[in-house]
This record gives C-alpha cells, sequence and structure tokens, in this order.
C-alpha cells in the first residue's frame, strides 16, 4: 500500500483539498493510505475526514532557526533583485535592516548573471536544508510515505517538506492562492512536481522559479467546482430570509480584508453608510458586510442595529495560519452570496474572482478611508501588484479612488450590470480557467498518476 503525506496549515488549504473532489477521489483509493497533517486535530475534524485508509496527525511545528531565518532572508533579497517582480521587491523595501541587507545583496551580485544569481540561491537552499533539524522522523517511520503534498510555499513550519526532500521523497506543491508565485518569494523547499489554477501562474512558475513547463500541471481552482453547482444553492428568497436581507431591495456586498492589508475598512462602510441615509443610490438597497476572518468584529458593531445592513461572519475561528475553518456549508454560503449580490465591493481582495465567476460586478477600492497616505503605504500600490495588475488590464473592474467614484461606479453597475461583461468574462477565463466543476478531480487524478510515476 502506498502512502501519501497531505500538509495542511490554514483554513483555507483544508478547505481546498479536504472539502473538495481532491480528498473525496483519492480516499477512494483503498490501496492509497492518506496520512493529513493539519493544525486542527479535535475530534470533530477527525470524525468527519477519518476512513480506514486516512489517518490524521498533527502538523509539526518549529519555527526556523536564526541561522536558516538568516539564509532565507538573503536568498529572498537575492530573488528579488533577480525577478524584478514589483510585489515582491515593494515588500522587501518595508522591512527592517534594508541598509544592512542592501549591502550585502550589492555584494553578491555585484558581477553577477541571472544565472549566477540562480546558483546563489540553490546554494543557499542545499545550506538551508543541511541547518534544518530533523523533527519529524518518527512519522516518516511510522508512515513511510512515498509521496508528500503541501499547499504552501511560505509557512514558517515546513518540518516534513524538508524531511521529505531529505530523504528524496517525491513532492507536489498546490499552489494555494493566485497572489502566491509573485508575492511570496522562492519556494522555501523546492518541490518536484507544481500545480496551479491557470495559465498565467504556470507562466509565473515557469519564468520566476525556474521550473520546466512539463513540471508545472494547471488543474483550475477546487474551491470554485461548487461554483457551477448552483441547483444545490439556497434558492434567492431563502437565501436572503437566512439573512434578514430585504428581497426588494438591491444587495451591494462589501467584503472585508486583513487588519494588515485594509485596516481603514470599516472607514469606508462608514463613508458608505452615509451615502445610504443620504439616498445616494439610484435604486433602494441595502449592504451586507462580510469580514475576514482576521478583521476585528469590534471595527463593526456600531453597524449591528443600522437599518438595511447585515454582517457576516464567515467560518468558524480556528489556529491556523488564517484563522478560520470553512464548512461545506460556508463555502456554499459564499457562493450564493456572491451569485445573488448586485454589486460586490472590496481592497484587491480574491473576493473580485469569485464575484465575477458569477458575472457579479465589482468595484475595487483605491482610497484609505478618512486619510490620505502616500503611494508607498497607500492601498493604490495593490493595483500595480504583479498578480492583480492581470485583472485591471482586463478592464473587468471599476476601481475607485473616492468615495465619490465608489458612489458613482456603484451606481453604474446598477443600472446596467452588463457594463464591463466583456472584461468579467476574460477575468473568469484567465484566473478561473475551466469553470466546470472538475479542478479538484483533475488535481486528484494527478497526484494518483505522478505517485504511480517512476522518478
Amino acid at each position: 500500500m502506498k502512502c501519501i503525506f497531505i500538509i495542511l496549515d490554514s483554513g483555507s488549504a483544508i478547505r481546498n483539498m479536504l472539502r473538495t473532489d481532491v480528498f473525496k477521489i483519492l480516499k477512494t483509493h483503498s490501496d492509497l493510505k492518506i496520512v493529513i497533517f493539519s493544525p486542527i486535530t479535535n475530534d470533530e475534524f477527525k470524525e468527519e475526514f477519518s476512513a480506514e485508509n486516512v489517518f490524521i496527525e498533527p502538523t509539526p511545528r518549529r519555527k526556523p532557526n536564526p541561522v536558516i531565518n538568516l539564509l532565507r532572508s538573503i536568498k529572498k533579497d537575492l530573488w528579488a533583485y533577480n525577478t524584478n517582480l514589483f510585489t515582491f521587491k515593494q515588500k522587501r523595501e518595508k522591512r527592517k535592516g534594508r541598509f544592512i541587507r542592501r549591502s550585502a545583496l550589492k555584494a553578491l551580485t555585484g558581477k553577477s548573471s541571472n544565472r549566477g544569481l540562480d546558483s546563489y540561491i540553490k546554494f543557499l537552499e542545499r545550506l538551508e536544508l543541511f541547518f534544518t533539524p530533523s523533527i519529524a522522523d518518527d512519522y516518516f517511520k511510522k508512515y513511510k510515505p512515498d509521496l508528500i503534498c503541501y499547499t504552501s510555499i511560505y509557512s514558517n513550519y515546513l518540518c516534513i517538506e524538508v524531511q521529505g526532500q531529505k530523504r528524496g521523497i517525491k513532492t507536489i506543491c498546490l499552489i494555494q492562492s493566485w497572489d502566491n508565485p509573485t508575492s511570496k518569494g522562492p519556494f522555501p523547499v523546492r518541490p518536484d512536481r507544481v500545480a496551479v489554477w491557470n495559465n498565467i501562474l504556470k507562466g509565473e512558475v515557469v519564468n520566476h522559479h525556474n521550473f520546466a513547463e512539463d513540471k508545472v500541471f494547471i488543474s483550475g481552482a477546487p474551491q470554485f467546482d461548487i461554483y457551477t453547482d448552483k441547483a444545490n444553492f439556497l434558492p434567492k428568497d431563502k437565501f436572503f430570509k437566512k439573512w434578514g436581507l430585504d428581497p426588494d431591495r438591491k444587495l451591494i456586498t462589501y467584503t472585508t480584508g486583513t487588519p494588515g492589508t485594509a485596516p481603514f475598512d470599516h472607514e469606508v462602510i462608514e463613508l458608505l453608510y452615509e451615502a445610504f441615509q443620504k439616498d445616494s443610490f439610484i435604486n433602494p438597497s441595502q449592504l451586507l458586510i462580510r469580514l475576514h476572518p482576521k478583521d476585528k468584529y469590534d471595527y463593526y458593531k456600531k453597524f449591528e442595529d443600522k437599518p438595511y445592513v447585515v454582517i457576516q461572519r464567515p467560518g468558524r475561528p480556528a489556529q491556523t495560519n488564517d484563522s478560520w475553518n470553512p464548512t461545506r456549508e460556508d463555502m456554499y454560503g459564499l457562493a450564493e452570496l456572491m451569485n445573488y449580490s448586485d454589486v460586490v465591493i472590496n481592497v484587491a481582495s480574491t473576493i473580485t474572482i469569485d464575484a465575477v465567476a458569477f458575472d457579479t460586478p465589482v468595484v475595487n477600492v483605491a482610497f484609505d478611508g478618512y486619510k490620505t497616505k502616500p503611494y508607498k503605504d497607500s492601498c493604490k500600490r495593490y493595483y500595480d501588484y504583479d498578480h492583480y495588475k492581470n485583472i485591471v488590464k482586463t478592464g473587468g473592474v471599476k476601481i475607485a479612488y473616492s468615495i465619490g467614484e465608489l458612489i458613482d461606479y456603484t451606481n453604474l453597475y446598477l443600472k446596467n450590470p452588463s457594463i464591463d461583461a466583456e472584461g468579467r468574462e476574460a477575468i473568469r477565463e484567465e484566473q478561473c480557467w475551466k469553470l466546470d466543476g472538475n479542478s479538484g478531480r483533475r488535481i486528484a487524478e494527478y497526484i494518483v498518476q505522478y505517485l504511480n510515476e517512476g522518478r
């Protein structure tokens, strides 16, 4: 019996892997032993996912030592210099110790070609492997894995992934999100194979991470598979009743970000609510505020008893990297919300793709609430990020640089939701690749195929 390790460190990874056809299909292989390493291992989790051939273990956690942190930091600076990606360079510029890092970078890059820099990066990868202690040996002795699947290219906890590489065990990284190849830096542990959502991500993995094209598999996004399953959505009237919404009013949905990326969301919502009070929208409307799992509810308590305002808190809080553990009901709830919303508002979020999957118009916020910030600190810069520029260039969304523009663009879409439909179609084709409900199946079949291949 062959054995697969599945390494999960976030609620999003649990959703994408375990609550889609990826896991559903893998566990039907009775000749396959599956070991899930998860930050959640309580009885409820085990009851949901354990089976005769499925075992649950806690994700080993050990923060990297100072040597590893130093090697990773140097590697990230070299990679940023080598790739010249705006998103990652901008993030590195904001970190402390820039003078020391710049001096070290200058010494290393003085007369080096791109090929020479790649050699430096690979050398640092080997050093990192050498200095990473073994703390997961017992799991390898107990289960003897043939393949390791993981979803994070930026986790601080890479014990099993590192040990797998040291032992020469085959590895697949299932890229968790569309921004990862350009915003998270080099792979801390380089996998043998990579699965991505679309052609754009494949190009980024090939060009910026130096993978051969035949090592990168395009699968689609498994969490979008249920978007084709409208027969199992709540009907609109029942969805509105469930959330206390008025069926005679248009639904404007604002999805918040994390306190780190969009700390001003509550201010934008205050401005939106003032617009509601002044009847600034062309149709009688209502506002649903969907909070990011990491957002602070205290910011939004003031809206609890406001007329025609509903606050939605998705998922269950959990000790994961992204602080939540979404259920299948949560997944369908998001799909229903995106489907039944008339306009979705957010700050450069993946939610844009979720909404566009249903051809729902999107307005992106590009101002910082009540404040005026310099570009380097403003959310305006997000629309120049490498991954989000692909959205902007389609013309499939409106970008509001003031509350006035936010109101105007929302009204534009309320009046005529077909505006920018061609751009939204381009986003669906480029980002979702195939919205056919089979992405999870493709990933599962690819995993099994690679498991049974020789090196």
